[in-house]
């Protein structure tokens, strides 16, 4: 719930740049990388994954309900950055655990599904702050973060409760097992994270998107402001249903076609989000946007997790998903700061223009992958 609200909270309350705000989630986003690489290399086949894996959605809770007591933004960047890194660790356990469960049906489905419900939340957490925000208005900000404390402290007892681990006496003897570099993995796995570092280059944060459709208003007060913050809110929430509409479909397709092909085709929708995002906002531009935003990322999400989960070996399965999330982490990195940057020293059109060439640049990459793809149920 307070994703949609951050770039604001940092534009208005806390002064902060389209740079600053670029830079916070991309630190943010490479500190869940680092996280996630080391998880993925060293807990996500261990027996007690489980329990690491709520520690995280634990410290990520109380990291972010925190925020409400930023006074800079370095304040909030700090905390922001060690809720991501919480949420890198305990991604690679989930997929891990959702992986091994999975091996006698569909892996399309259950990341789909697994996704599904996982955006279910965003969009409550979205509906809450859009009645927050019209309640209080600009002061709301903070009320949103501490609130925020609430359904965290219920995902970090569902995981503990009601995750059941069937594979955890598997997992105790694999964190002995040698940690598999790039070099080790199969080519097609070699080629993807080349491509995944690409158009992770034109993958800029959703929070610039949304600072892009209010930044017309940012900094005007009154009602104005809140106009633009709600239309940002309602395209975000537009977004989440989408995503949440399209996640387990995204992973039925997923299992009947080549994955891969269906990632190239989640590349090339973000195309069209970014000539979007170069015209001048207004509430039909944004709503667009966003909505094929949504496909675009549901699609892409299910569709590299199921391609993932099968193009190593099981054993390899965690340490691989930590891999992807520290290039994909990487990568976020340099486009947020890209991104942010050439949006602030020269124009958004310009900023938005080059991340489109950078995501067909990145498309044009999986081709390789395509072509030496050996195993036809991962390509």
């Amino acid at each position: 719930m307070l994703l949609p609200i951050l770039p604001f909270f940092l534009a208005i309350d806390l002064g902060a740049s389209p740079l600053v705000v670029g830079l916070v989630e991309g630190l943010a986003v490479f500190a869940q990388s680092v996280s996630q690489f080391l998880s993925g290399r060293r807990l996500a086949h261990r027996a007690d994954r489980r329990r690491v894996g709520t520690a995280g959605y634990a410290t990520t809770t109380v990291s972010h309900a925190l925020i409400a007591a930023a006074i800079a933004w370095p304040y909030a960047a700090v905390l922001r950055v060690t809720a991501w890194a919480a949420r890198g660790e305990r991604q690679p356990i989930k997929k891990a655990i959702l992986a091994d469960a999975s091996r006698s049906v569909g892996a399309g489905r259950s990341f789909g599904l697994e996704q599904m419900f996982d955006s279910l939340g965003a969009v409550a957490g979205t509906a809450s702050a859009v009645a927050v925000v019209l309640t209080e208005g600009l002061s709301g900000f903070r009320t949103i973060f501490a609130i925020s404390f609430v359904p965290g402290v219920i995902a970090v007892l569902l995981f503990y409760r009601l995750v059941w681990d069937r594979d955890s006496s598997r997992a105790s003897g694999a964190s002995s097992l040698p940690s598999a570099t790039p070099l080790q993995f199969p080519r097609p796995f070699k080629w993807f994270l080349a491509s995944v570092a690409v158009f992770g280059l034109a993958f800029f944060n959703i929070l610039l998107g949304l600072l892009r459709v209010g930044s017309g208003l940012i900094g005007s007060g009154g009602n104005g402001a809140v106009g633009g913050i709600l239309v940002a809110l309602v395209a975000y929430l537009v977004y989440n249903l989408v995503y949440t509409g399209i996640s387990y479909p995204a992973g039925l397709l997923a299992d009947r076609f080549p994955r891969i092909g269906l990632v190239a085709v989640s590349y090339l929708l973000f195309v069209p989000v970014d000539l979007l995002f170069i015209q001048t906002p207004s509430v039909v531009i944004a709503l667009l946007a966003f909505l094929i935003a949504g496909v675009q990322i549901g699609l892409s999400d299910v569709a590299q997790s199921a391609w993932i989960s099968r193009a190593v070996g099981s054993t390899e399965v965690g340490r691989a998903f930590g891999w992807f999330g520290a290039v994909q982490g990487v990568s976020s990195l340099g486009a947020s700061v890209l991104i942010g940057a050439l949006w602030t020293e020269y124009s958004a059109p310009l900023a938005f223009s080059v991340s489109a060439v950078l995501a067909v640049a990145g498309t044009v990459l999986l081709i390789p992958v395509a072509l030496e793809s050996r195993h036809p149920a991962a390509g």
